[in-house]
């Protein structure tokens, strides 16, 4: 995904002065892509004569006097991680002014810094090469920053303090977001689910009955790594198989064994009755499971991987009906996203049409776990259908899982950056011959391969080097997961294919760089 910052100037610029102002740049070190092309085809032209630029001189009092255009609409600056540029274009007092700019992406370091400093030293060169005999004054820079869409001012504006406190607390806790990634697994939200019902009703051993530590130790090895499940030693009756007590450790159950302490079932010494190593849920996987709240940390922490500022991302309270909302705003166009754990029912499309209509997005983004209902689905296609008939650029995407909207969102925000990035810079695609556009697009892609490729094989690397010295833990009881969904996927919907959150340990890696940022705003 690629972000766009902009700045104009009302300070007016003839064609020869356009041409010092790109040459002064030059010779600081900040080389015009443009310019520097057409220079290149004069020299061929003159067969390297050393008068380009008397050409280039001569080419711009042409088209300047035939064709009534400037010679020069800008120019591109390229660096190794972002682009630079500045147009000069006729602003609303008629007048032609300066609009500079900086393309760049979530893995840019200090891009405003960088686009502040370049904006300086354009305001430093213009007050140097000022006319005395003009006596023009350099003004400031006006900020060009996409506005705030209404709705998501209306978003925000519903929360409370405390609320927002809250959210922002809770996204930006490692365990919280480790353990949202792994709860990506249907087994292991079902396996938890289980053991939760199965303690609260307090017969736990019974439901966990048959079930070894081999068949399923990758899953609950992964879930006590996060935080997920914690272990604790249970006393139940030997009679009736009633769980009596639960202690944090063995040193708990001394204190209980030498007491005179009887079973409440069948009356019989608690010293006498069955001991077990039990697998136990923990506060942090009950919070989680609750309302969904883990998906909608999931998506939260995969926004600000994407590079989304926390600025422009609202969480909405939960309303204790299982739905979870939020909203982003992306390059000046609100994006909705609503979240449920389980299935996208009918009466969950028709909460989130009227959340819509509410925010007034323009991307309607539904994340559900499970299957998605014939009549849910109809309900969206039509609203869909009626807000495009109406005249309104809107989109719908569904999705089935935190893998498939990642994939789908990349995707929706990467339209809306060519889109802005276009609305600057297509001044540009005649003078350099081709659409700039597309250009800085490719531009990044390449970077972004090769950044991949490099921590691709750097992931393997360390994978292999941890698989080698891992000891699995040994467990005294442990449970079976549950069934996987029973209901089949329409078609239509985005899928996961990706392997499962268990499986991909370098996910868990990857989300690092993003949680120590998290921790920093935090602080």
């Amino acid at each position: 995904m690629l972000f766009i910052e902009s700045k104009t100037l009302s300070y007016p610029l003839s064609g020869l002065e356009r041409i010092q102002f790109l040459e002064r740049l030059q010779e600081n070190g900040h080389t015009p892509v443009i310019r520097a092309s057409r220079l290149n085809c004069f020299d061929h032209v003159l067969l390297g004569s050393d008068r380009a630029r008397e050409l280039e001189t001569v080419m711009a009092n042409s088209i300047q006097t035939e064709n009534n255009e400037s010679y020069l609409q800008g120019d591109l600056f390229c660096l190794k991680d972002h682009v630079l540029f500045v147009t000069f274009e006729e602003l609303q007092t008629e007048l032609f002014g300066l609009r500079s700019g900086i393309v760049y992406d979530s893995k840019t370091s200090e891009p405003l810094r960088k686009f502040d400093d370049f904006c300086r030293e354009i305001r430093e060169l213009l007050r140097i090469e000022k006319n005395d005999a003009s006596q023009r004054n350099v003004p400031d820079w006006n900020q060009g920053k996409p506005l705030m869409p209404e709705g998501f001012k209306r978003f925000v504006g519903r929360q409370d303090i405390d609320s927002m406190y809250t959210s922002l607390r809770k996204d930006t806790m490692t365990k919280r977001i480790l353990a949202a990634a792994r709860l990506e697994d249907e087994r292991a939200r079902a396996f938890l689910r289980s053991t939760r019902e199965a303690h609260i009703e307090g017969y736990a051993a019974k439901l966990l009955t048959g079930y070894t530590a081999e068949s399923c130790e990758f899953s609950i090895q992964g879930l006590e790594d996060a935080g997920l499940v914690e272990r604790e030693v249970q006393v139940s009756c030997r009679k009736t198989g009633h769980a009596l007590l639960r202690l944090p450790n063995a040193h708990a159950l001394v204190v209980v064994t030498v007491s005179d302490a009887t079973c409440s079932e069948c009356g019989a010494a608690v010293a006498d009755e069955r001991v077990e190593e039990v697998i136990a849920p923990t506060r942090l996987a009950s919070s989680l499971l609750e309302d969904g709240a883990w998906l909608i940390n999931r998506l939260h922490f995969l926004l600000r991987e994407m590079g989304v500022p926390e600025s422009e991302i609202a969480v909405g309270p939960s309303e204790g009906e299982g739905y979870g909302q939020m909203m982003a705003n992306i390059c000046g166009e609100p994006f909705l996203l609503v979240a449920r754990d389980g299935d996208l029912t009918p009466a969950f499309a028709r909460w989130a049409i009227d959340l819509e209509i509410e925010t007034e997005a323009s991307h309607l983004v539904v994340v559900a776990t499970g299957m998605v209902h014939n009549q849910a689905r109809v309900l969206l296609q039509n609203h869909e259908r009626r807000r495009i008939v109406a005249g309104r650029d809107f989109e719908l995407v569904l999705a089935d899982g935190p893998v498939a909207a990642r994939r789908e969102l990349l995707s929706a925000f990467g339209r809306v950056s060519r889109r802005v990035i276009a609305e600057h810079l297509c001044v540009l695609d005649g003078s350099a011959g081709l659409n700039v556009t597309s250009l800085i697009m490719a531009k990044f892609d390449l970077l972004r391969s090769e950044d991949d490729a490099e921590t691709s094989h750097l992931s393997h690397e360390n994978s292999a080097s941890q698989s080698a010295h891992s000891i699995p833990r040994p467990l005294a009881l442990a449970a079976g997961a549950s069934p996987g969904p029973d209901g089949a996927i329409d078609v239509e919907i985005v899928s996961d294919s990706s392997p499962t959150a268990f499986d991909a340990a370098p996910a868990t890696d990857m989300a690092t760089e993003t949680i120590s940022e998290a921790h920093a705003s935090w602080e």
